[in-house]
């Protein structure tokens, strides 16, 4: 297994855990404020990065200091837009920087990795 592959593969189920829940306590609580929370979580932390996992597992050329770029932005991304989106959702727009940065790193994440995939795929 190639050496980022196991942070991608590792961290992606505990954030499928993590969106699956706050998703169950939404609906047990009928306070669907966080949805879009929840949504990220699901396909920015569980499927982006489950599949990132994946590819640099397949293709081992791929995986190198690029891909722990990748990692680190993916993961600060995220964690930065889950803070901002959930301050959002309940009024604080003072939250609002950390979505911002958020999606910035998450959108450089994904440069990252396209960047990888064109030269090694």
């Amino acid at each position: 297994m190639s050496p980022s592959a196991p942070l991608f593969l590792r961290l992606a189920p505990v954030l499928a855990l993590l969106g699956m829940c706050l998703g169950i306590v939404m609906g047990i609580s009928q306070d669907h404020r966080l949805q879009t929370l929840h949504a990220h979580v699901n396909l920015i932390g569980w499927v982006s990065m489950f599949l990132a996992g994946l590819y640099y597992r397949l293709v081992p050329a791929a995986d190198g200091r690029l891909a722990y770029w990748h990692f680190g932005l993916a993961t600060l991304g995220l964690a930065s837009l889950g803070t901002g989106l959930a301050g959002l959702a309940f009024g604080e727009r003072s939250f609002e920087p950390f979505a911002v940065v958020g999606s910035l790193l998450t959108i450089a994440a994904m440069a990252v990795f396209a960047w990888i995939v064109a030269r090694t795929s």
